[in-house]
């Protein structure tokens, strides 16, 4: 299946001049049968530097355990579990080295496609979504007092956006951590679906409708940068990151095929400008 990409960053209007604390990358194959795409955003935060740091540490990892991949198969769920080890292990040093990055941390969201076959792994609040005409659905989960309200039924979405805990984490990446638990979920991508990564500098401001049209009636690059023009337009509170990834059909989508042997990878956009 050839997918179509998109990615833009933008550090928003109201932190402007402030080092930005998203990261995003866009990670392909070099060969047609070496590994599935990944895609990943993550979301930094700990005081003034540490964020940008901690959130460039975690797609660091990320992307050597992905060109470094050498299994006969790609397991997204041990993939991601020695990323995100090795993550904390590198802001435990840093933390060593400078006492300023200490409380330093990141969310991340993770995407594979193979075929119909898409694959999430999420830690914190940074979204992935499946879009089509008919609809918006997240497909990762939130790590945070308000995500976890909203499932025990004590919070409505309404009430989630406007709550004053609502960028409160009950999970993330950083270099205190004791116990980090991802969540892993596994999607089939139907005809007409995209997928989109972000930030919550795109989801917490612009409304589910404007993504859906935007992301639905727009190439992945057009609809990437009308997203962060938006939410900028809407007030840019904080920074914003978003990748759009749409297959392009040329017939139905097929089952899953057989996963083999990775050999190396390209980077084609690693940033959080």
């Amino acid at each position: 299946m050839e997918i179509q990409y998109g990615s833009a960053i933008d550090v928003g209007i109201k932190r402007g001049g402030k080092p930005n604390q998203d990261s995003l990358v866009i990670l392909t194959p070099k060969s047609q049968y070496a590994l599935p795409p990944v895609l990943i955003v993550a979301d930094g935060m700990g005081g003034y530097k540490g964020g940008e740091v901690a959130s460039q540490i975690v797609i660091q990892q990320f992307t050597e355990g992905y060109t470094g991949y050498t299994g006969k198969s790609f397991a997204v769920a041990s993939y991601c579990e020695q990323a995100i080890r090795k993550a904390v292990v590198k802001m435990q040093e840093k933390a060593k080295e400078d006492v300023e990055y200490a409380s330093m941390g990141s969310t991340v969201v993770v995407v594979s496609v193979l075929n119909s076959r898409v694959s999430v792994v999420n830690v914190g609040d940074s979204r992935a979504y499946l879009i089509n005409p008919n609809g918006v659905r997240q497909i990762s989960y939130d790590h945070s007092f308000v995500g976890e309200a909203m499932r025990a039924g004590l919070l409505t979405a309404e009430e989630a956006m406007h709550h004053p805990k609502k960028n409160q984490l009950t999970q993330s990446i950083r270099a205190a951590a004791t116990e980090i638990r991802p969540y892993y979920g596994a999607e089939t991508l139907a005809n007409n679906d995209s997928i989109l990564l972000c930030s919550d500098g795109l989801w917490g401001v612009v409304p589910e409708p404007m993504i859906q049209y935007m992301v639905n009636e727009n190439p992945p690059q057009t609809a990437a940068e009308l997203l962060v023009q938006t939410a900028n337009n809407l007030g840019g509170p904080d920074n914003i990151s978003v990748i759009i990834a749409k297959p392009i059909q040329d017939g139905p989508i097929t089952k899953p095929s057989i996963r083999v042997q990775a050999v190396d990878a390209t980077i084609t956009q690693i940033s959080n400008r």
